[in-house]
C-alpha cells in the first residue's frame, strides 16, 4: 500500500511541476514577443534594402554591359510601371528599349520583387523611377528611395542614387511621421 500512495503522491507533484512551468513558460514568452517582432520588423527591413540595392546595382552593370538604358520603377509585370513612386508592392528592372520608361509589350524584363508586407518603400514624386544609361550614370537629381517599418520614423532608412550612378545606403531617422504611417 506505501508503494501505492507514492506514485499517487508523485504524479500530483508532477502535475504541479508542469504548471508552475507552463505558468514561466507562458511569461518568457510574453517578455521575448515584443523583441521578436522588433527583431522581424528590422530583418524584413534590411531584407528590402538589399534587395532593392542589388537590384539597382545589377541594372546598373547591365546597362553598362548592354549598352542600352535600363530602367528601375515600382510596379509588377502585369501592370507594368505604377504611376506614383509607392514601391512597397514591388519593382521591376528592364531594358528601356523606347525611351519612355514603362515597361512596354518587347522589352527584356531582368528582375522583379513581389514587394514587402509591413513596410513602406517610397521615392518622391518628382523620381518615381530610377534610369542608368550606358555610361552608368542616372541623369536628373539626386534620388532617394525610403523605407519605413513598423518601428517608425527614428528607424527609417533609404538608398540614395546619385547622378553617377553610385548607390548608398543610410539610415533616415528625419521622415516625417505622416510619410511613415502604421503598417
Amino acid at each position: 500500500m506505501s508503494l501505492r500512495s507514492n506514485v499517487a503522491g508523485r504524479r500530483g507533484f508532477t502535475l504541479l511541476e508542469l504548471i508552475v512551468t507552463m505558468v514561466v513558460l507562458v511569461i518568457l514568452m510574453l517578455i521575448a514577443l515584443p523583441s521578436f517582432e522588433r527583431w522581424q520588423a528590422s530583418q524584413r527591413m534590411k531584407a528590402a534594402i538589399h534587395a532593392l540595392h542589388q537590384d539597382l546595382l545589377a541594372a546598373r552593370s547591365q546597362s553598362i554591359t548592354l549598352g542600352a538604358p535600363i530602367v528601375v520603377c515600382p510596379g509588377t509585370p502585369v501592370s507594368g510601371c505604377r504611376g506614383d513612386s509607392r514601391w512597397s508592392q514591388g519593382w521591376l528592372t528592364f531594358h528601356d528599349l523606347d525611351g519612355d520608361r514603362q515597361f512596354d509589350r518587347g522589352e527584356a524584363l531582368f528582375r522583379t520583387s513581389d514587394g514587402f508586407e509591413r513596410l513602406h518603400v517610397m521615392s518622391a514624386a518628382s523620381r518615381p523611377s530610377v534610369r542608368f544609361l550606358p555610361n552608368g550614370t542616372a541623369p536628373g537629381s539626386n534620388g532617394s528611395i525610403w523605407f519605413c517599418g513598423v518601428r517608425g520614423p527614428e528607424s527609417a532608412q533609404r538608398l540614395v542614387v546619385s547622378n553617377q550612378g553610385r548607390i548608398r545606403r543610410e539610415g533616415y531617422p528625419y521622415m516625417e511621421p505622416g510619410d511613415c504611417p502604421e503598417t
